[in-house]
Formats: C-alpha cells, structure tokens, sequence
C-alpha cells in the first residue's frame, strides 16, 4: 500500500485553510457593507425627520400667531384674509430658510418646491408647507388645519 508523502497532505490543508480565510473575509465584508448601508439610510431619515418636524413647527407658529390676532380683534374674517395666499412675507422667508426647496415661483418645474400656501375657507385656516431635500425626487408636504373662531369671551 501507498502512502502518501506527508508534504503533498500539508499543501492541500494549507489551501483549504486559506480558502476558508478568504471566505471568512467575503462574509465579514459583507457585514461592514450592509452596516454602512444601513447608516445611510439611517442619515436620510434622520434628516427627512427633522425638515418634517421643521414644517410642523413653522405651520404651528403662523396658525399660533393667528390664533393671538384673532383674541384682540372683532374682525377676524378680515383677519384671515390676510394671511390668505402664501403668508406674510417675513414668514415665507423663514420658511425658505428652513427648508430646502422652497423657491419663490416654483412648484411645477425642476427647480423645487412652491412656497407655502395658506388656504381660508370662513374660520377654517389650512397650511400647507412644501420642501424638496437635496437628493429627493419629488418634493414632500405638510398640511394642518384648524379652526379660528377668535375671542367668544368679548
């Protein structure tokens, strides 16, 4: 009977060893891909977060400040309609600052969003808040609405 030389028997184990490491290495590569992937995402929905949360706080400070107006005066349709259409200017400005994509003229084009649009309808106020982040394709929105009756105290 043959045997076989113990230095052929050391070459095949050493190639299977190393061909064991290179798996090794491919499946921990794939891990460290995936937990990059994931990180990602995690970024853009942490921003994507924080424009909505952004919107909600700028649509609750022009409902908030309406909402003040009305308790002073005996005239809160005239009120309303004031704000009606996009808003007082120093509002859309910090609107545009705020968040990204909003342009003055935008909204059907490329170029990103519209400015915010506040809709009357009686004492039924409705905001609604546009932004495009960078990297979005379509631009996302927030809408609120409320009621402002004004001061039933007087």
């Amino acid at each position: 009977m043959k045997r076989m030389p113990k230095r052929v028997s050391n070459s095949i184990q050493r190639g299977s060893v190393l061909l064991e490491s290179l798996i090794a290495i491919l499946i921990f590569s794939l891990g460290i891909l995936s937990l990059v992937g994931l990180l990602g995402a995690s970024v853009k929905d942490t921003a994507s977060s924080m424009y909505r949360t952004q919107a909600s706080l700028l649509a609750s400070e022009v409902i908030g400040e309406m909402w003040a107006k009305s308790q002073t005066t005996t005239n809160v349709p005239t009120l309303l309609a004031g704000y009606k259409g996009s808003g007082p200017e120093a509002w859309r400005e910090k609107v545009a600052a705020a968040l990204p994509g909003v342009v003055e003229g935008a909204g059907e084009d490329d170029t990103g969003s519209n400015l915010p649009v506040i809709d009357v309808d009686g004492d039924t106020v409705t905001v609604t808040i546009y932004w495009k982040a960078p990297g979005d394709t379509s631009a996302h929105q927030y809408v609120i609405a409320t009621r402002i009756v004004g001061n039933t105290n007087s």
